[in-house]
């Protein structure tokens, strides 16, 4: 009977402790979603050191999103071409033009990171 109790205590004390660590790291979770207890993954490396960040503001009500400063780009757009919109998503920029100043006729797409073309498509207009 001794050891029946002793079993229970036992237990309950693990029970206490695993829901103690489980608590602790959905808040640590809530906190920093990259928040991991043990590192599975199997490599020791350290992340390498970020860039310096320049926030990048898109249309009002959405959120700032900082992506390293990249210089100036420049798209080779045909005489008469016009950039008509130009969005942050993530860490892309979606340039729109129009060579008559409003009708869309190409969309570009833009890595703000990098300041590289990632390449454009006509619309067929």
């Amino acid at each position: 009977m001794n050891a029946l109790k002793g079993a229970v205590i036992v237990m309950s004390v693990l029970i206490a402790i695993l829901m103690t660590l489980m608590v602790y790291g959905l808040y640590q979770k809530s906190q920093n979603p990259d928040f991991k207890f043990f590192n599975l993954s199997g490599s020791d490396k350290t992340p390498p050191k970020a860039m310096p960040q320049v926030p990048v503001s898109g249309d009002l009500g959405r959120t700032t999103t900082s992506v390293p400063a990249f210089g100036n780009i420049a798209l080779d757009l045909p005489q008469g071409t016009a950039i008509i919109s130009a969005t942050p998503s993530g860490t892309q920029l979606v340039i729109v033009t129009a060579s008559d100043g409003v009708h869309a006729d190409q969309v570009w797409m833009v890595d703000m990171a990098s300041g590289k073309v990632l390449g454009h498509v006509n619309t067929g207009q």
